[in-house]
C-alpha cells in the first residue's frame, strides 16, 4: 500500500499519529533475565546486524563476508556468499534481513542483493537513494526501512522510516524537516540506527518501530498503516542529550563519540514476544564505554507489563538484537566499541508474563 501517512519529527519531539494513549510506569519486576553466553571464535569485524534461525547464526562481517557460525560451538560453519563486485556478489556486507522466503544484503557495492532462502541470487537494484541504519524488514514485495532516504522523495526533508518496493520506489513515513537545521539533523542520523531503535514483524504480518530519541512506539498493520502510538515508560530513559554531542568528521572521532553515545539510554530495536507483546532491550551507563541491559515488555497497545527486568551477565560497549524470529530473545555484542572486539552471543531465557507481574 503506497499512500501511507507520514509523521514528521520536529526538535527532539516526534509527532504521534494516532490516539494511543501514553503508557503509565509500571513497577519494576523483582526477576531477572537469564543470559547464556557462547563467545565467538573469530570476533566479528564489527557487528552491525545478525539473524538467527535454529542453532545457526548468520553474522554479515565486513572482512569476512557473510558467516554461518555454529551457536553451540561458537565457530564459522562456512561463507555464505560470493565475495566480489559482479552482479549477485557482495563486498563489505553489512546489512541483512531475511523474511518472506528471501534474504537481502546491503553492503559496500551499494546495491540492495536478493536471494531466496538458500542465498541463490534472485535480483538487485541500486542503493543510490537509500541506506539502512538498522536492520530492515522483508515482505513479499517491499521492504521496510529504518535508515536514511534523499530528500528527493519526500517533500524536501530527510526521512528516516520509509517503505520501498520491489522497483525500488519509496514511500516516506517519518522524516526530519527540512527546517531541522543540518547541524542538529546530522546529530540525529549520527544517532540512529545500528545499536539504537529499529523495526520488528509482528506475528499478525504488522510491524513496529521504536524511535531511540524518544522511546516513541509506532505500530503499524499488514498494509502500513499506522495503528497505535506510545512511549516506553522505563524511568531510567532519557532522550540524548544533543548539546553535547561531539561533532565526527572521521575515524579519529570514534572513540570520543562512542563514550558519548554509551553515555545515554540506548533503547533497542523492538522484539515479538507473542501474539500481543513487544520486548525492547535498554542499554544503560555502567562505566567508560560500556552499559548494562535491562528488557521491558508492553502490550502492543501500550500497556506495560513489567519494566526494568535486569539482563544478567550481559555488559558491552556495542550490541545489536538479533532477528531471531517471533519469542526468541538472542543478544550479539562485542566487548569495545572498537572493531574487531570479542564477540559474544546471548540467549537470553525471557520470564513469562505471570511471574513478571
Amino acid at each position: 500500500m503506497r499512500h501511507a501517512l507520514k509523521a514528521v519529527v520536529a526538535g527532539a519531539g516526534v509527532a504521534l499519529l494516532s490516539a494511543g494513549v501514553l503508557a503509565s510506569p509500571a513497577e519494576k519486576a523483582e526477576t531477572f533475565c537469564k543470559a547464556r553466553a557462547i563467545d565467538l571464535e573469530n570476533p566479528a569485524y564489527m557487528v552491525v546486524d545478525a539473524v538467527v534461525r535454529g542453532d545457526r547464526l548468520l553474522l554479515p562481517d565486513y572482512t569476512k563476508g557473510l558467516r554461518e557460525v555454529d551457536l553451540r560451538t561458537g565457530k564459522d560453519l562456512r561463507s555464505v556468499l560470493p565475495i566480489g563486485t559482479q552482479r549477485g556478489e557482495v563486498t563489505g556486507p553489512q546489512h541483512l534481513a531475511c523474511g518472506s522466503g528471501r534474504c537481502v544484503v546491503f553492503g559496500d557495492r551499494y546495491f540492495w542483493v536478493y536471494y531466496d532462502s538458500s542465498f541463490r541470487f534472485l535480483h538487485e537494484y541500486p542503493g543510490h537513494k537509500s541506506t539502512a541504519s538498522g536492520q530492515p524488514l522483508v515482505f513479499p514485495d517491499r521492504m521496510v526501512i529504518y535508515g536514511i532516504a534523499s530528500s528527493e522523495v519526500s517533500g524536501g526533508g530527510t526521512p528516516y522510516l520509509f517503505i520501498q518496493y520491489d522497483d525500488g520506489g519509496i514511500v516516506p513515513l517519518q522524516e526530519y524537516p527540512a527546517s531541522m537545521p543540518v547541524p542538529e539533523t546530522v546529530k540525529r542520523i549520527h544517532f540512529q540506527g545500528i545499536t539504537t531503535g529499529g523495526l520488528a514483524a509482528l506475528p499478525d504480518g504488522g510491524w513496529a518501530f521504536v524511535d531511540p530519541r524518544s522511546y516513541a512506539v509506532f505500530v503499524f498493520d499488514s498494509n502500513d498503516r499506522l495503528t497505535k502510538a506510545w512511549r516506553g515508560t522505563n524511568p531510567r530513559f532519557r532522550a540524548p542529550n544533543w548539546g553535547a554531542s561531539p561533532e565526527v568528521h572521521d575515524d579519529s572521532g570514534r572513540q570520543t563519540y562512542s563514550r558519548w553515545q554509551l553515555s545515554q539510554p540506548l533503547v533497542k530495536r523492538p522484539v515479538p514476544l507473542g501474539n500481543d507483546l513487544l520486548g525492547f532491550v535498554v542499554g544503560l551507563p555502567d562505566g567508560p564505554l560500556l552499559q548494562r541491559h535491562e528488557l521491558d515488555i508492553y502490550k502492543t497497545t501500550g500497556e506495560p507489563v513489567a519494566v526494568g527486568v535486569p539482563i544478567d551477565g550481559v555488559r558491552a560497549g556495542r550490541l545489536i538484537i538479533a532477528d531471531a524470529g517471533a519469542g526468541r530473545l538472542v543478544l550479539v555484542g562485542q566487548q569495545t566499541w572498537e572493531p574487531s572486539a570479542p564477540t559474544t552471543v546471548w540467549q537470553v531465557d525471557v520470564p513469562t508474563v505471570e511471574n513478571t507481574q
